[in-house]
């Protein structure tokens, strides 16, 4: 199941220690990972091997087989790896993902390629709609992942109608308020093309 981005960028120990154990071709460094008790003991050591376990790390990020697994190796990479090459790496890919329909798979994870520091989430989203064509459902959707759902009744409020009794189910538990306001608004625009119609 798709988490907020807030959830899937907090990391713990032993999640940290898995991802390394699996992408480690080294048996000796393997037990140095084990052996790592803390965060420190761990970023001390990837201190002192950063460079072979990048390069373990960007084998295991080519050979992803879909968006999930893509997602995942840039949230662990993002936890270990700054050098100017990762960065290289992030725009290229974000280039590529920017020039295909983009839907919440793709946003899961392009939000791994982009800052949320220097941007806020209602101006990514903005630019993904008005710039890159994300239609407003697919919005709505993103908007719901990350907990935003007033955002997601404005690009839900964009449309003629929504058909989509799953997203409109999730907004209502989300906020009733955002729900019914939205129904009304639906009815109130069905009624004034009715009037347009019969003119």
């Amino acid at each position: 199941m798709k988490q907020d981005f807030e959830s899937v960028k907090t990391i713990t120990l032993a999640q940290k220690k898995d991802y390394l154990l699996t992408i480690c071709q080294d048996k000796q460094l393997q037990d140095k990972i084990i052996e790592c008790m803390s965060d420190k003991k761990l970023n001390d050591l990837m201190k002192q091997i950063s460079i072979q376990f990048y390069t373990y790390a960007c084998h295991a990020l080519y050979n992803t087989k879909n968006y999930e697994q893509l997602e995942y190796h840039l949230m662990m990479m993002n936890e270990f790896f700054h050098c100017q090459n990762y960065q290289k790496i992030k725009e290229n890919l974000l280039i590529k993902l920017l020039q295909k329909p983009i839907t919440i798979n793709e946003y899961c994870v392009i939000r791994h390629l982009i800052s949320f520091n220097k941007h806020s989430f209602s101006y990514i989203i903005g630019k993904l709609h008005d710039d890159y064509h994300v239609d407003s459902e697919e919005c709505a959707k993103i908007c719901l992942l990350e907990d935003q759902y007033t955002l997601a009744s404005f690009y839900l409020r964009q449309l003629d109608e929504c058909n989509n009794e799953q997203l409109l189910d999730l907004l209502c538990s989300y906020s009733l308020y955002e729900y019914v306001s939205l129904m009304k608004y639906y009815r109130r625009k069905k009624k004034g093309y009715q009037l347009v119609m019969s003119h």
